[in-house]
């Protein structure tokens, strides 16, 4: 121990010697495991995005071909291009007769509807006069002999009206009425609309301000499955107008509605541009509606002519169609997922995931109707294993750091208790030296007192003697305290168990103590159970380990001048304590004192003597005899020991099996 104090400084700064000698390689490897980790990642992403980027150009070249096909088809009339039946897409032929859209269902809305007839309006002058000036009666029988003209036109005109005025007159129930007649009249326009349409809004209208719900619902759902099953042909603004009112009194969306409308406005807009001369060449583009984008192609006939072409076609092509057809040609790049993007600054749109690490390619750059947001595939980012030779390098280096912190802490832990070991065993004989030279002081000055020539009167040799005796007396005792402990320690100490009662035991031994001299004021007091009954035991060793509790009660008593020892029966066992009210024992010492060679804090603090073998030497002997000793302390108010022993019973047996072993 001096020498390693002397090579480190002192038992901390061993241990942080042991400490860095055991870490710094760790930390070196650790550093150049994880350095090989970074440039590993960094050959990684580099990779990654040379492998993307060619991925990217084969994604737009793909593209770009599969586009150009569909064109193709386009363009030549004889290439049967068709679209299949619940597609999303519309193909789309505009000549100046008119425009087909194919399928023809998937249409909600016409851009040019045919023109109605012009209606009669003489017919109804007297009605609608009498109806201005107030005389709602008059007015209505006059619409009555319309409602029976042989025309079905002037007949629906005749039902508006007549509706129209029942409703100002307040009279809603005939109203309704009229307005069923006129939904059965399928062949005649109203101000431009089918007569039915006419009558079966105004009838579902009137159901909402009557408040007739389940009516309302019923008839709303049957005009709205109507609407989109194109059953009439109409413009985009009636289409709109119709069946925003229809979703309002449903509170529905139709079934892929939004997709269709989308489709629809897109066929809108390509037929206006083709009116206005603006699709003089071939061309791509995306229209938003709503929140869906739509693709649109256009390519002029062969026999385009000057300023405007004879005949356009278009595909109007949704985002399950460019799946579908478009993207589907892409299936051996496989390591890229396509997002298709509307190019326009002006739409909003919600920011792709991953689009830090995208690839973007713009409309502009590869010439294709929308802006690519191009990200890796799930499980498609390991690249030549680096993921698993990452992790195997990751989990030696934790190995690594794992063996060495073990062993860091095996060597922290061996050198800490040695140093305890150490520490104590240097306590212990400061401790036994202090005993040992007290009596053999008093020897040596009274041995010089005896040997002086003045010889010293028969009285006062008498009290040197004695006190020679004493001296001589107490260095027996440490030696046979060390020798017997030791035996105990070894298992071979000669233990000679008796069957004897508690009380009488105890009540002798307070009494020998108190006859030896206790210290002045001291009130030694003991209470004995009268059933407290027998113990078998070792008198002469049990006793040893009791006084040096009662000397122990002494010595810590500070100003406390009272030890209280009971002796009580607790079923199968007995129970023999010694309360003190002294100095007391902190929490965290009162296990560690009966460790050999520990002494606690107070016998440094205080000067008290010892040897700290007291309480090391009863446990032994307490737990020789089958039982055990425990305290009970508060620091400034006591402590109380309390050993506990097995019945005669049980004593004897508990005794030879520890003496065997």
């Amino acid at each position: 121990m001096p020498v390693a104090s002397s090579w480190f400084g002192g038992p901390k700064r061993l241990l942080w010697s042991f400490a860095l000698v055991l870490l710094l390689p760790a930390v070196a490897v650790g550093w150049l495991g994880l350095r090989l980790i970074d440039q590993d990642r960094e050959l990684e992403s580099r990779q990654r995005l040379e492998r993307r980027d060619i991925a990217g150009e084969r994604v737009v070249a793909g593209l770009e071909r599969a586009v150009a096909a569909t064109e193709r088809q386009l363009r030549d009339p004889r290439s049967g291009i068709s679209i299949q039946p619940g597609a999303d897409a519309l193909l789309v032929t505009m000549r100046a007769d008119g425009l087909d859209a194919s399928p023809t269902a998937h249409l909600l809305f016409t851009p040019d509807p045919p023109r109605a007839a012009p209606e009669p309006t003489t017919e109804f002058t007297d009605g609608e006069a009498l109806e201005f000036n107030g005389s709602h009666a008059r007015a209505v029988e006059s619409y009555k002999v319309l409602a029976r003209s042989p025309d079905e036109t002037i007949r629906a005109g005749a039902l508006v009206r007549i509706g129209r005025t029942l409703r100002k007159m307040g009279r809603p129930i005939e109203a309704l009425a009229v307005y069923e007649d006129l939904s059965r009249i399928t062949r005649s326009h109203v101000a431009g609309l089918p007569g039915d349409l006419v009558g079966r809004r105004a009838r579902t209208a009137l159901l909402a301000e009557l408040d007739r719900r389940d009516q309302l619902r019923a008839s709303a759902r049957e005009l709205q499955a109507d609407l989109v099953a194109r059953r009439w042909a109409l413009d985009r603004g009636t289409f709109v107008s119709y069946a925003g009112q229809v979703r309002e009194w449903t509170g529905e969306e139709p079934p892929a509605m939004a997709e269709r409308e989308a489709l629809s406005d897109a066929v809108d807009w390509l037929w206006q541009e083709w009116r206005r001369g603006a699709l003089t060449s071939a061309g791509r583009v995306v229209r938003r509606h709503g929140s869906t984008d739509v693709t649109v192609l256009w390519q002029p006939g062969a026999a385009a002519g000057p300023g405007q072409g004879d005949r356009v076609v278009g595909l109007v092509a949704g985002p399950r169609f460019l799946a579908r057809e478009w993207v589907r040609s892409l299936a051996p790049v496989g390591l890229l997922d396509v997002a298709f993007v509307n190019p326009d600054p002006q739409v909003p749109r919600a920011a792709p995931a991953a689009a830090a690490s995208a690839l973007r390619r713009s409309a502009a750059d590869t010439g294709l109707p929308w802006t690519l947001i191009l990200t890796d595939k799930p499980g498609a980012s390991d690249l030549d294993g680096s993921s698993s030779r990452r992790r195997v390098v990751l989990a030696g280096l934790a190995l690594i750091v794992v063996v060495v912190l073990a062993g860091a802490v095996v060597v922290a832990r061996g050198v800490s208790h040695e140093l305890d070991v150490a520490r104590l065993q240097s306590d212990f004989v400061s401790a036994v030296s202090h005993e040992f030279r007290t009596p053999l002081t008093s020897l040596q000055q009274f041995t010089a007192i005896l040997n002086e020539d003045n010889e010293p009167p028969p009285a006062k040799r008498r009290v040197f003697y004695q006190a020679q005796a004493r001296a001589v007396s107490r260095l027996q005792h440490l030696v046979e305290s060390l020798l017997d402990f030791g035996r105990m320690e070894a298992g071979a100490y000669p233990y000679r168990p008796e069957q004897m009662p508690v009380g009488p035991f105890v009540s002798g031994l307070v009494a020998a103590f108190r006859g030896d001299g206790t210290p002045e004021g001291f009130v030694v007091d003991c209470a004995i159970d009268t059933d407290s009954g027998d113990i078998t035991a070792d008198r002469d060793a049990l006793g040893r380990a009791i006084r040096n509790l009662l000397e122990n009660a002494v010595k810590y008593s500070g100003d406390g001048r009272r030890i209280d020892v009971r002796a009580t029966r607790r079923g199968r066992v007995v129970a023999v304590s010694v309360r003190d009210e002294g100095l007391g024992i902190p929490h965290a010492e009162q296990q560690r004192i009966f460790t050999k060679f520990v002494r606690g804090a107070a016998s440094r603090m205080y000067g008290i003597n010892g040897t700290g073998i007291g309480l090391a030497m009863a446990r032994e002997i307490v737990r020789a005899h089958g039982g055990d000793i425990t305290v009970e302390s508060i620091v400034a108010s006591g402590s109380t020991f309390t050993v506990t022993l097995p019945a005669a019973d049980t004593a004897r047996d508990a005794i030879h099996s520890r003496g065997s072993s």
